[in-house]
Formats: C-alpha cells, sequence, structure tokens
C-alpha cells in the first residue's frame, strides 16, 4: 500500500512539528516577499524561502515531496525561473524538509549543499540510525549532486553569500543558514533557523543515548548560538515557531517592515531552550533501559542470514537482553501480532462475548482456504485468521478502539480512519521495545482492563509445545510487497518470573519468514529461558 508523506506525518511518525497540524503542510501558501530580494515560497505549515539575484538563486529547503510542485508554482508566480535556482540548502535531514529536494533537484538542475552529517541522508532518502527520531522516520527519494558545507563556510551564487551556522541536535545535521539584503537602502539581517525542538521518538533520551551521545550539549549550544545570532528578520524551518504568520498580518500595513523584529532569534531560542528543559523532565520519569547485548544471539542473526532483533525483557527487574538495540526502538506496523490487543480490546468491551463464541469470517474469498470459515478467537488466533479478527474490530468501532489504544498505551496508539485496516497497513506502529512492555503488563495482569479479559487473552496465545511460553506471529505485507516486517512476540515464564520478548526480521522472502519462530526460539534457549 502507498502511504503518502501527509498520511506518515498525521500517523505521528514524524513529530517536528511545533504547534500546527500536518495538514498544514501541503495547504497552499501564496509567496510573498520578505525583504527586496528574499521571498517566502514554501506552503502554509513548511516553511522554503528563494534568495534571488540576477545572476541566479538560492532556495533553502524543500518541504515534503507533494509540496515540490506548489514551491515550483510560487518561485515562478514570483516572475522568476526555476531553472535559475543554482543551490538548493536544507535546514535538516527530515522529510518534511528535504523530501521535496530531489524533484526540485531535477526542476532546476541545481547543486543541492548540506552539512557533512545531512549530506549522507539526502543521497541516500535513510535516516541517519543517530537522528533522536530515527525510530519513527520515512524513507525519502534520494538526492544526486549533495556538496558538503562546513560550520562558518559561506555559499555564493553572483552577489549572493549565504553563511552555514551548523545547529544540530533535532538532527545532528541541523543547519541554520544567514545572509543579509538590502531593503529600503538598508541592510536587513536575515535568519533562516533550523528547529531547536528536543523531540525524541522511540527510546531516545537526550538525556543520554549511545545512538547520539552529543545530542543535549549539541542542542544546547545550537540554541545558544541562535540566540547570539545578528537577527532582524527570522523564519523559522516551520513558520509558526517563529510568529511568522503574526507578522504576515501586518504585511499590508507595513510592507517588508511587518516581519523585522530584532528580538525574533532570542525568542525563539527561549521556546528551543523551554522544550529541551521539558524533554528532560518527561526523560527524568522515565525507567531507564539498562540493556545487554548478547554475542550468541548476533550471531545466530548472522548464521541465519537474517537482518533484525531480538529482545528479552526482564520484567521484574527492568532489564533488556538482546540484539540491535537501536533497531529494538523503531516502530513498525504490528499485522497480525495486534491480535492479541485486538482480543483484549474486544472482551473488555463486550464486543465478544468470550473467547468461545464465533464469530462470522465474512463469506468470498480469503487469503488462506483455511479463514474461509466461521470460528471463535480461540481458534483464530492460532490460525491468525485476518476475516475473524477484521469483523472484531468492526465491532468494537472506532472511538472504543481508540480508547483502548490509549489505555493500553500501545506503540503510536494511531488506528487512523480505517477501523479494520489500520493494524495491517498502518498507520498503527510499535517498536520491540514496546511490545515487550505491553506483553509483560499483559502477563502479569497490570493492565487496566478486566482481569477475566487478561487471563482469557494468556490462554488463547499459550503454546501446545512449551507449558511456559505464550507468543503470537506477524507479517507486514504491504502491496508492493517491499519492505516486509516479520514479529514474532510473547513471554517466557520461568521460576515465576515473567521474561517478555520481541522479534522482528526483514522478510527478503518467504524462506526468512520461516526462520521467525525457530530463530526466536534459538535465542530463547540461548539466554536459558526455554
Amino acid at each position: 500500500m502507498k502511504i503518502t508523506s501527509l498520511a506518515l506525518a498525521a500517523a505521528g511518525l514524524v513529530t517536528c512539528m511545533q504547534s500546527a497540524s500536518a495538514d498544514d503542510w501541503n495547504t497552499p501558501q501564496e509567496p510573498f516577499a520578505l525583504s527586496s530580494d528574499s521571498y517566502y515560497v514554501g506552503t502554509r505549515g513548511l516553511s522554503s524561502v528563494l534568495i534571488t539575484s540576477k545572476e541566479g538563486h538560492i532556495l533553502i529547503d524543500g518541504a515534503i515531496p507533494e509540496a515540490a510542485s506548489q514551491i515550483a508554482a510560487n518561485v515562478r508566480k514570483l516572475g522568476f525561473k526555476v531553472e535559475d535556482i543554482r543551490i538548493i540548502l536544507n535546514s535538516h535531514e527530515h522529510f518534511d524538509h528535504a523530501g521535496g529536494i530531489a524533484e526540485l533537484q531535477r526542476l532546476s538542475g541545481a547543486q543541492v549543499k548540506a552539512t557533512a552529517a545531512a549530506a549522507p541522508v539526502l543521497r541516500t532518502g535513510k535516516a541517519s540510525r543517530g537522528d533522536p527520531q530515527y525510530a519513527d522516520l520515512p524513507e525519502m527519494a534520494p538526492v544526486a549532486r549533495v556538496g558538503i558545507v562546513r560550520d562558518g563556510e559561506t555559499v555564493k551564487v553572483g552577489p549572493l553569500a549565504v553563511t552555514l551556522h551548523a545547529t544540530p541536535g533535532h538532527t545532528q545535521g541541523g543547519s541554520t543558514w544567514t545572509w543579509t539584503s538590502g531593503d529600503g537602502g538598508k541592510r536587513v539581517n536575515m535568519v533562516y533557523a533550523d528547529s531547536l525542538n528536543a523531540i525524541g521518538a522511540g527510546a531516545f533520551r537526550y538525556s543520554g543515548d549511545p545512538a547520539y551521545p552529543n545530542a543535549r550539549g549539541d542542542i544546547e549550544r545550537s540554541i545558544a548560538k541562535v540566540a547570539a545570532l545578528p537577527c532582524d528578520v527570522l523564519v523559522s524551518s516551520h513558520p509558526e515557531g517563529s510568529g511568522l504568520w503574526q507578522r504576515h498580518a501586518q504585511r499590508a500595513l507595513l510592507g517588508n517592515a511587518a516581519f523585522v523584529d530584532k528580538g525574533a532569534c532570542r525568542a525563539y531560542a527561549d521556546k528551543g531552550r523551554a522544550r529541551l528543559q521539558k524533554t528532560l523532565a518527561e526523560e527524568a520519569g522515565m525507567p531507564a533501559i539498562v540493556w545487554r547485548d548478547d554475542a550468541k544471539i548476533a550471531e545466530m542473526f548472522d548464521q541465519a542470514g537474517v537482518t533484525g532483533t531480538f529482545v528479552v525483557h526482564d520484567v521484574a527487574t527492568g532489564e533488556y537482553v538482546g540484539h540491535d538495540r537501536q533497531r529494538a526502538a523503531i516502530r513498525y506496523v504490528p499485522a497480525s501480532t495486534y491480535k492479541i490487543p485486538n482480543s483484549l480490546i474486544g472482551l473488555a468491551t463486550g464486543a465478544v462475548s468470550s473467547v468461545d463464541e464465533v464469530l462470522p469470517y465474512g463469506g468470498g474469498p480469503t487469503y488462506l482456504p483455511q479463514w474461509a470459515r466461521d470460528m471463535p478467537l480461540r481458534e483464530a488466533i492460532r490460525i491468525s485468521n485476518v476475516p475473524v479478527y477484521k469483523e472484531l474490530a468492526r465491532r468494537i468501532g472506532m472511538p472504543r478502539m481508540r480508547e483502548g489504544l490509549r489505555r493500553l498505551d500501545y506503540g503510536n496508539m494511531d488506528a487512523g480512519s480505517v477501523i479494520d485496516a489500520f493494524w495491517l497497513d498502518g498507520p498503527l506502529k510499535i517498536s520491540a521495545l514496546e511490545q515487550t512492555r505491553f506483553l509483560g503488563r499483559l502477563a502479569q495482569g497490570k493492565l487496566p482492563f478486566p482481569k477475566a479479559a487478561m487471563a482469557a487473552v494468556r490462554e488463547i496465545v499459550r503454546q501446545d509445545d512449551h507449558a511456559n511460553l505464550y507468543a503470537k506471529t506477524g507479517w507486514y505485507m504491504p502491496d508492493d510487497r517491499k519492505n516486509q516486517i516479520g514479529w514474532w512476540v510473547g513471554w517466557v515464564e520461568k521460576d515465576g518470573k515473567v521474561y517478555a520478548f520481541a522479534l522482528n526480521v526483514d522478510i527478503t522472502d518467504d524462506t526468512v519468514a520461516a526462520k521467525r519462530v525457530p530463530l526466536g526460539k534459538a535465542a530463547l534457549q540461548a539466554l536459558g529461558l526455554l
């Protein structure tokens, strides 16, 4: 199934907005002058600025892929040629600011320039493992001809001179750009500021994370750097973050002078500082993740030729052991592992009276022939009967489903708008770490749901071959058959303790899919749990 950038945004995959809705990201905005040679050409929710000269132009940021055509149209509305854009710059390497750059480069033939940290992401379209939001970031179109700009270096096109101020922290390649513009005989200090928001995804922690150990120090230095810039006119990567629309409302009365605010950069930095303090305070209240990499499990993955993660959560101690901690924090569509919470919500809401109530499959052809009959949840979960669980979801209904996800604190808790597909196609996503926390609480009966409902769900996921093993598989298979993900999740009870586990792997063919359960069981055996 094709998922657009806007759908990803609405799913909460990227949370770098400051206040505006992601719906604004592709809302058209008429272009307008910021000064005598600089123009806003972005959408209502994502900034893009064109700096012009007779010898060629510089464009900053490309917004989401869907917005590239709007940006190009806005350039033309102003009377300029897209083909005269010589250089494209970027604030940071997320799809909502760089997703449209590849298309804009194609239209203009421009050279793209970025920091050494951002350039590899732009070239490949794949996020850095050190990005605080790596767990939630989609891929974007790769960009050709990306040159490197160093901190303090000035990019020139004819008389235009735009200087890079490296401002990492929100991402590792964060960039703020400054230039001067002549306006009414005066030289005006222009600033295009990157996001200063300390926002992580998955298990990322600004207070200390091995994926990006310097994140806190970087964003603190970036906040101070932006606050100290000579700053008359400020545009931030998300325009509402710097109050652009309030100033724009005064433009009819004041002209370009409406955008002048010498305190704007300091105020913007203050917002970033407050956000960092909030993030650190929230992290202080989070349980620390104590993780141990297991060399035996890593070797098992290598020998199996499988790319993925496996994590075991000791519910009593809170400790984690496994393979590939970074991947364990990345959210993926849960697919049929969602049959566990689906069953729980269905029982708790009365959508189904018991795990033995027979539910209709709906008739018609099914993906697997064994799904083509009515059956109870007890049987349906064993053969992963999708039509029966779709019927259960429809009975639950969207309001109760959303409330159930919220109470379970399940992944991104996003049921989207299609009640019987959100766990199969998205937007619902959950990480391996989050799976183990959810399953550990279910195993202990500590979820905010009726005890009887939790006991019934535990009963139907108990495995016949091991009395102490409870598990469910899942297989995310998008329509284009690309980027398939296989799951095996559950828990083991041993010596009065609960060990929740989650495995997810990249499925490149059916042979990899068949390795999920054997690989997971071998890992549990290596840890002495099975």
